[in-house]
């Protein structure tokens, strides 16, 4: 009996020591003919099902609008609506030409309940017309790097020149979700406008985003961002979740009914079973030494960004770093010039670098010495000063030499006159 617990108790503690082994899932099979999985810190494809396809965005415009009228204009801005609200298609709160109302309401109008409406007021406001605030839409698109998409309206109703691809809105999402306004509207589940001007009962705001609200979509982790449909574009979802700060972004356009629903968890899932992020080197962290001049003065290099990348789960340790510095670094260097950079690999393969700069200035005096900003550190060139007093003694032997002949040869003067 001793014999056996002893050797249960030396089992357990062999297997305590061998290490975890992850086996990644297959990718999810879906309804939806085009979808992508994005890693919103780093903007990673986790998942890619025809990513590039022209496809209808529908109301998922909107994230785009938002974003711009939130850049652009003030939460508290009063709007005027104008007449081109009246015969709009699809969703909408009703607006009354004249009817007055806050930028923050028409958002939450247009991102929770997909207000059809209150975009074209948000664009009118913002741009000035539709055409306008279009031209807006698609310079903007073209910053995020959206470069497969086309704009012709606010809200996403059908018109052939209205495009977008899965990818180009996942890059949409992952710029407008870095904003903290935007992401506080697409994650509110209710929200109540008073009454106008021009009408006379408060409206209720409902999201119908089914991974946020109590459903049986419900995911946990849900933070965003805007559904869509057509019958042209069917059913489009941007989607967006968070869990133990890793946050993904998923896009599925052209789905069936509900079909977008369980799709979108299916991705979801994928992702955060199978990738986890890592951070192998933070934002001003000391990352090596370089030696300035001959003394070899010791200045801290630091980084000049944050460094992320998920990987598979299991494989956190395969990231291997390189570090290169500029050659002969010389005194004076200014705080924050970039000095090297720092290359990140990942399984033999090339995956960011991030630039190296100087964390203090370094000064020399004319002595040779080398001293930081507070004069913390103060390193003298002993060879510098040995060269100065060289010299100093050579011109003074020299001044001597000079003095002693002009002496001589006033005394040899005296005697000749003499």
């Amino acid at each position: 009996m001793k014999k056996s617990f002893t050797f249960i108790m030396a089992f357990i503690f062999l297997i305590s020591f061998i290490p975890h082994v992850y086996a990644i899932e297959s990718p999810p099979q879906i309804v939806g003919p085009t979808a992508v999985l994005m890693d919103f810190t780093t903007g990673q494809v986790l998942y890619d099902k025809n990513m590039h396809q022209r496809m209808y965005p529908a109301s998922t415009t909107k994230i785009l609008t938002a974003i711009i009228a939130i850049e652009k204009g003030k939460l508290n801005d009063v709007v005027t609506v104008n007449d081109d609200v009246k015969n709009i298609d699809g969703n909408s709160i009703y607006l009354v030409p004249g009817e007055k109302l806050t930028l923050e309401q028409l958002l939450y109008a247009m991102l929770l309940e997909s207000s059809n409406d209150a975009a074209i007021a948000v664009a009118d406001h913002i741009g000035g017309n539709v055409q306008a605030f279009a031209d807006m839409m698609n310079k903007k698109a073209k910053e995020i790097g959206a470069n497969g998409s086309h704009f012709v309206n606010p809200n996403g109703l059908p018109n052939n020149n209205h495009y977008s691809t899965p990818y180009d809105m996942a890059l949409i999402a992952r710029y407008a979700m870095g904003n903290a306004t935007f992401r506080k509207i697409v994650s509110t589940i209710h929200y109540q406008i008073p009454p106008t001007n021009k009408f006379g009962k408060p409206r209720d705001l409902w999201i119908s985003n089914r991974l946020i609200k109590p459903t049986s979509f419900h995911y946990d982790g849900a933070d965003g961002v805007k559904t869509g449909y057509t019958v042209a574009a069917n059913q489009v979802f941007v989607g967006s979740a968070t869990k133990n700060g890793h946050r993904l972004i998923s896009v599925i356009m052209g789905d069936v009914g509900t079909n977008i629903w369980s799709d979108t968890i299916k991705l979801l899932n994928y992702g955060f079973n199978n990738y986890t992020l890592v951070n192998p080197l933070a934002k001003d962290s000391i990352v090596t030494y370089a030696d300035v001049g001959k003394v070899k003065f010791k200045l801290p290099l630091i980084a000049k960004n944050s460094f992320y990348y998920a990987v598979p789960k299991g494989e956190e340790n395969n990231i291997k770093s390189s570090i290169t510095l500029d050659n002969n670094i010389k005194a004076p260097i200014k705080k924050g010039t970039v000095l090297g950079k720092i290359d990140f690999t990942f399984d033999g393969k090339s995956i960011g670098s991030v630039q190296l700069v100087a964390d203090e200035s370094v000064y020399k005096n004319y002595l040779g010495t080398y001293y930081n900003s507070n004069r913390t550190t103060i390193i003298k060139d002993y060879g510098t000063i040995r060269s100065y007093i060289e010299l100093i003694l050579g011109l003074f032997a020299i001044l001597v030499s000079v003095v002693l002949w002009r002496r001589k040869r006033a005394k040899n003067r005296f005697i000749f006159i003499k």
